[in-house]
């Protein structure tokens, strides 16, 4: 899971948006859901801040594994970390960029598209519950994320997604594992974690890669077939990818 801020789409000078269409195949997930979310993550952190907390102290907290003088030291060096931190700016976009929840295989399981300028925890956390509505109760799942120990720790402090919460596993990504700190790579690396075998975690960054062609025409496009362009060059992708797979080396 990673999210990107080169796909960005430009405001209209009207500011308006263009007629609703939804490709019948789309990994986007819906507006509402995202909202929905956005609204749960402020209502949880508004009812708890009340409550008895030191956040200076170099203490572990409850069902995390490192103190909080490590997280804090991972979430300064990772802007993603930072959910203030600009990224794109809304004066200027309606849409901030993409972010993007692939399995294994790198394969596009879910996308959200992001409309904050900075990369806020909800939009993972929106990917995260759509993937768990799509799966058997008794599923779990291993999330590789470049700051999966900040997202662990908000979610273990706030109480989201509430009892799909214990059906998550972390780690970091492995390229991005080096810029965390040392405690940090010991717990959340993904070869030193048990299930995620030989997962890199990077898939985002190689999609990334593979729909930049895509960047000129989407930043001017309207919302809409902004979704069903990028649904549709999706499907020829895994299609493509597919056929490949079959050719013999």
């Amino acid at each position: 899971m990673d999210a990107c801020f080169t796909q960005k789409r430009r405001k209209g000078r009207a500011e308006t948006r263009d007629v609703p269409r939804t490709h019948p195949d789309t990994v986007f997930v819906p507006e509402d859901d995202v909202d929905a979310m956005e609204q749960e993550v402020a209502q949880l952190r508004s009812r708890r801040e009340d409550r008895t907390h030191l956040p200076d102290a170099d203490v572990v907290e409850r069902n995390l594994k490192l103190p909080n003088s490590v997280l804090d030291g991972c979430n300064d060096s990772f802007t993603a970390a930072d959910e203030r931190r600009q990224k794109a700016s809304t004066q200027f976009f309606a849409d901030t960029g993409l972010m993007a929840m692939l399995c294994r295989h790198d394969r596009v399981l879910w996308l959200v598209n992001m409309t904050a300028a900075g990369e806020k925890q909800h939009y993972a956390l929106s990917l995260v519950r759509r993937l768990f509505d799509h799966l058997p109760h008794h599923v779990t799942v291993g999330l590789l994320y470049d700051i999966a120990c900040q997202l662990h720790r908000s979610i273990v402090k706030w109480g989201f997604l509430g009892a799909l919460a214990q059906r998550l596993s972390y780690a970091i990504s492995v390229f991005h594992a080096f810029g965390h700190q040392w405690p940090c790579q010991v717990i959340y690396h993904p070869r030193k974690c048990t299930g995620f075998g030989l997962s890199d975690g990077e898939g985002c960054e190689r999609f990334w890669s593979s729909i930049q062609r895509l960047i000129p025409s989407l930043r001017v496009s309207g919302v809409s077939f902004t979704w069903m362009n990028a649904s549709l060059y999706l499907l020829v992708h895994s299609i493509i990818s597919a056929c490949l797979s079959l050719i013999p080396k």
